[in-house]
């Protein structure tokens, strides 16, 4: 693939993250894509492939593992955090877009980090020139679809399963997959879009357990409503599939009507996973997002 860089940099607590990059290193626009809980970098594979038809060879592309994902570092369990992955997205802006303008695609979990830092880094977002926020949320994870598992004994139990026996990682993975499926995504969901993905299969369950349980913990609380409103002024793209039971449409239908300048896409028939079950249609809509991007930087320079 045309320029393709990998480096290992080190968040603020000194924390590895993997990163791999796209396209001229002193490119004008770079689209940083971060990942949703349970999954890494190769959650964006598609767009790797589609998105440059839309951009041009002109445009690069970051993608990087959360902390505890894919080939990044594990990391103590406290700061496994949505301000703490906010906070990652800063340093990853920072490292491998020093100059120039930024667009942050972010699916799921990926997107909440955008979310939080908007809220915390108000010096770095003045390079984003927009935000694509893909089947994710602002607020009350556990208040619609299956989120609502999130209340239920089986999050503390893990947790606490996690922390007394770190090293049964495989029997406490079992364990999650049976009282938790739902919840993660996987296959016992019996969705057709996932069971038919076993490269996201494997994403979840190569994911180590401390990681699962203090992030489910994190959700449970979760409020970035702040981040949300740090973002109106942004051109940005709001897009969730109509069947997605994990961050299910009302959502993203909030986040839409408070982000005055966003497209909202509803996809019709799709779940959760909507960059790998509908990869075209997400890889245009990013594309169509990156033309409004350059578009606001212009009108800014103006």
């Amino acid at each position: 693939m045309r320029g393709q860089r990998t480096q290992r940099i080190s968040a603020a607590d000194g924390t590895e993250l993997a990163v791999e990059e796209i396209g001229p290193p002193d490119a004008a626009l770079t689209v940083i894509f971060s990942h949703g809980f349970c999954l890494s970098k190769a959650a964006w594979a598609p767009q790797r492939h589609h998105l440059p038809e839309h951009v041009g060879d002109d445009v690069r592309m970051v993608f990087y593992d959360h902390r505890g994902h894919g080939a990044s570092a594990p990391a103590p369990a406290e700061t496994y955090t949505i301000n703490q992955l906010g906070d990652d997205l800063d340093t990853v802006i920072s490292q491998t877009a020093p100059q120039g303008r930024v667009v942050l695609a972010g699916h799921s979990m990926g997107g909440m980090a955008i979310l939080a830092f908007a809220a915390r880094h108000a010096e770095t977002l003045r390079r984003v020139a927009g935000v694509a926020l893909v089947s994710t949320a602002a607020d009350e994870l556990g208040s619609h679809g299956i989120g609502r598992a999130l209340h239920t004994p089986a999050v503390p139990l893990l947790q606490l399963a996690a922390q007394r026996f770190p090293r049964r990682t495989t029997q406490a993975w079992a364990m999650a997959r049976t009282s938790l499926a739902p919840l993660l995504g996987i296959p016992a969901m019996k969705s057709p879009a996932m069971a038919a993905n076993s490269q996201c299969c494997r994403m979840i369950g190569q994911t180590a357990i401390s990681t699962i349980a203090a992030l489910l913990m994190e959700f449970r609380a979760y409020d970035q409503k702040q981040g949300v409103s740090a973002l109106t002024h942004l051109p940005a793209l709001v897009a969730c599939g109509e069947q997605d039971p994990i961050t299910p449409l009302a959502h993203s239908a909030a986040l839409a009507k408070v982000l005055p300048y966003s497209e909202f896409v509803r996809v019709p028939g799709a779940g959760h996973m909507l960059e790998l079950e509908r990869p075209r249609l997400i890889s245009t809509a990013i594309g169509k997002l990156v033309a409004r991007a350059r578009a606001y930087d212009l009108a800014c320079v103006g």
